[in-house]
C-alpha cells in the first residue's frame, strides 16, 4: 500500500472515529478502490479539483456520511434515497457503501459522470446503488424517495424546489451546505419550502477536521406531508 492510500485510509478512519463510526477493512477498502479509481479517471475527466488524499478523505467521505449520523436520529426506517447531481459519487457511493439496504439511486446530467458511478460500482460490488444520466426538469422515476440529497449543487431555495419534487410522502429534503450560509439564502429557502407544503426542520450542525482547520457544515433538513 502507498504512503497515499495509507493516507486516505488513516485520515478517513480518524474522521470517521471522532463520530463513533469504526469502518472495518472491507469498508476502508471499497473507500480505497472508489478514491484510486476517482483520482486516476480524473487525468482525462474533470470529476473533482480534490485529488490529495487527506483532503478527499475529509472534505468527500468523511462529510458525505455526516447523513448516517442524521437518519439514525430522524430517518432509522429509510429504505430509498435519490442522490440529485451525484457527479463523483457523492454522497451516494459512501452512503451505499457503509448502507447496505438503502436502495439508492443517483443522478447526474453529465453522462460521463454516470458512467464512471455506474462502473465503480460494480467494481465495488455495490448491488443497492444504480445511476442514470437524467436531468431533473425530465426525469420521471417510478415512484418517489424517502430521502432526496443533494450536495455541492444549486443554491439552498433552488435545492428545495428541486428535492421536493422527488420526495415521498412523509420523505425528507436534505441539502449538504455550510453551517455559515448566509442568512438571506437560509431565508429564501425557508419561504420557498413553506410556500410549497414543506416544513422546515432545525439543521442537523457538524464539522470536519482537516489538520488545524475546523470546518463546519450543516444538513438542511425539509420533510414533505404524510
Amino acid at each position: 500500500m502507498s504512503d497515499s492510500d495509507n493516507t486516505f485510509r488513516d485520515t478517513l478512519t480518524a474522521s470517521m472515529a471522532r463520530w463513533k463510526v469504526f469502518l472495518d477493512p472491507e469498508k476502508l477498502a471499497q473507500f480505497r478502490a472508489h478514491f484510486v479509481a476517482m483520482v486516476e479517471t480524473n487525468r482525462t475527466l474533470n470529476l473533482t479539483r480534490m485529488t490529495d488524499p487527506t483532503e478527499a478523505a475529509v472534505k468527500h467521505y468523511a462529510d458525505s456520511l455526516a447523513m448516517l449520523l442524521w437518519s439514525e436520529a430522524h430517518a432509522p426506517n429509510t429504505r430509498t434515497v435519490l442522490d440529485i447531481g451525484t457527479g463523483a459519487g457523492f454522497p451516494a457511493i459512501p452512503l451505499a457503501v457503509m448502507r447496505p439496504h438503502w436502495d439508492i439511486t443517483a443522478i447526474d446530467s453529465t453522462a460521463k459522470k454516470i458512467r464512471f458511478v455506474t462502473d465503480t460500482a460494480r467494481q465495488l460490488g455495490l448491488q443497492n446503488l444504480k445511476a442514470e444520466h437524467a436531468h431533473t426538469d425530465h426525469w420521471q422515476p417510478a415512484s418517489r424517495f424517502d430521502l432526496v440529497t443533494m450536495r455541492a449543487v444549486s443554491s439552498l431555495s433552488e435545492c428545495v424546489s428541486i428535492g421536493s419534487r422527488f420526495a415521498s410522502s412523509g420523505g425528507s429534503v436534505i441539502a449538504y451546505k455550510t453551517a455559515t450560509l448566509e442568512a438571506a439564502e437560509v431565508n429564501s429557502a425557508h419561504a420557498t419550502a413553506r410556500a410549497i407544503g414543506l416544513s422546515v426542520a432545525d439543521p442537523f450542525q457538524y464539522d470536519l477536521q482537516l489538520g488545524d482547520e475546523r470546518i463546519e457544515r450543516a444538513l438542511y433538513v425539509y420533510h414533505t406531508r404524510r
